[in-house]
């Protein structure tokens, strides 16, 4: 399945779903390309626009790295950039309290 398919997809999920927030679990990824890295980043830009927030949830050591020194770690900062799936339920629920 290449990049540009699976941001098609995920558009698609996103705007049936009507999402605030979407956590994209990178835990299978041990490697990210640069084609790959453009997609997420592109993504994150039309869907911010858009009033989505994009989360990226556990993140290889390396993969973080390269998400780090690219202008997709400046966007999202630590922040947006969790260790886990739990933590990042846990996160959307206290900002949904606090709403």
């Amino acid at each position: 399945m290449n990049a540009e398919h699976v941001a098609a997809k995920m558009r698609a999920l996103i705007a049936e779903s009507k999402a605030k927030v979407v956590a994209l679990d990178f835990g299978g990824v041990s490697d990210l390309e640069y084609t790959a890295l453009k997609m997420v980043t592109e993504t994150e830009e039309s869907q911010r626009e858009r009033g989505v927030m994009l989360w990226l949830v556990d993140l290889d050591p390396e993969v973080l790295a390269m998400v780090q020194r690219s202008p997709l770690g400046e966007i999202l900062g630590r922040e947006r950039m969790l260790f886990n799936l739990e933590q990042a339920v846990a996160k959307y629920q206290a900002q949904q309290g606090a709403a």
